[in-house]
């Protein structure tokens, strides 16, 4: 590659008083694109180091570049996703207004078989995997040449944060639920085993409110139902993960297993009800207030002293069917000797 453009390209510099880079592009698409002993282009160059303006004018002028692939067969997206150049993946997609061109960008493999998100999962860069994973959430990603799939890259790495993100971005529940069921059948106490964060496999499907798999772990040993999930100081229980998501399948689905699970507390001393109410997962409200089982969620204090009508007043919401709950009309103060009229007010 010629020096002038190489440097350029490093440097993220698209013209000045010796340089005009479209005219060099222009003379390259004559001519032939030039590349680097690796057959990087001069779009791999500019990606490698992060410089995202040159890529977008790079590709106004040469829009051919975007597909180029080097010796081995990497796109820009690839170097970029692989550097966590958020930036430029960022400008690379927004260059594509084609849908078929932009999914055929983000699925191609290299010589490897991976994809650009495989590269980011692999180097665990969480803010370019959100960008791919939501471009092209309908796409399973296959496992590369070495079998690897995105979600074993994740686990394997203790990647949490992309492991949560493509699971709860997948647009294909039935094949996440069977990986997970495949994995659970071949080492059924592998849904006991935390992670890093305290989290355990049954915790995760009722976040993704897998209830196939949830029922599977539960039919084989119920008591799990009651393994906290978090941090010795900070910690919670799966029928709150359901209340959090507005999941009242899932809620049913467990109380199903473990009726008195309901009755089960957090860290802050908060059923629930509460959680539900900060979420505003209204409808979980109601589902809750509907079973009489569960009333004396209702006026229960959490670690402050604030009931689930407490918080509610603090959020501004209306939900009649808990205010004007019998056991709502109970005066009760929280440790600022607070009603939750009081904070209404």
């Amino acid at each position: 590659m010629d020096p002038t453009l190489y440097k350029a390209a490093m440097r993220g510099n698209i013209g000045d008083a010796y340089f005009i880079l479209a005219d060099h592009l222009k003379r390259d698409e004559e001519n032939g694109y030039q590349v680097t002993p690796k057959g990087n282009t001069v779009l791999h160059v500019a990606a490698l180091y992060g410089h995202s303006y040159f890529v977008g004018e790079a590709l106004k002028i040469t829009p051919a570049l975007l597909c180029c692939q080097n010796k081995k067969n990497e796109t820009g997206l690839h170097i970029a996703a692989n550097e966590g150049h958020t930036e430029v993946v960022r400008v690379l997609l927004a260059c594509v207004e084609d849908h078929n061109t932009k999914e055929k960008l983000t699925r191609m493999t290299d010589a490897s078989g991976d994809t650009a998100l495989h590269k980011a999962v692999r180097s665990q860069h969480l803010d370019v995997v959100k960008l791919l994973v939501k471009e092209d959430s309908e796409f399973e990603f296959p496992p590369n040449h070495a079998q690897d799939t995105l979600l074993y890259l994740a686990a394997e790495s203790g990647f949490h944060d992309a492991l949560t993100n493509i699971l709860e971005c997948c647009k294909k529940p039935t094949y996440t639920a069977d990986c997970i069921r495949s994995l659970w059948q071949w080492n059924k106490s592998l849904c006991e085993e935390p992670d890093l964060w305290g989290w355990n496999s049954l915790h995760y499907a009722v976040k993704l409110g897998l209830e196939d798999v949830v029922s599977d772990m539960l039919r084989w040993k119920q008591s799990l139902v009651y393994l906290p999930t978090g941090s010795e100081n900070d910690w919670t229980t799966t029928i709150h993960i359901a209340a959090s998501e507005g999941d009242v399948n899932m809620i049913y689905k467990l109380l199903n297993h473990r009726l008195d699970c309901w009755d089960m507390l957090d860290s802050n001393s908060q059923n629930a009800l509460h959680v539900s109410v900060l979420n505003n997962q209204d409808e979980v409200v109601r589902f809750l207030l509907d079973s009489d089982k569960c009333d004396s969620l209702v006026d229960e204090p959490d670690s402050d002293g604030n009931t689930p009508l407490h918080l509610l007043s603090a959020s501004g919401n209306h939900v009649p069917e808990l205010i004007n709950h019998p056991r709502a009309k109970k005066m009760s103060f929280n440790k600022e000797n607070q009603t939750p009229l009081d904070i209404a007010l």
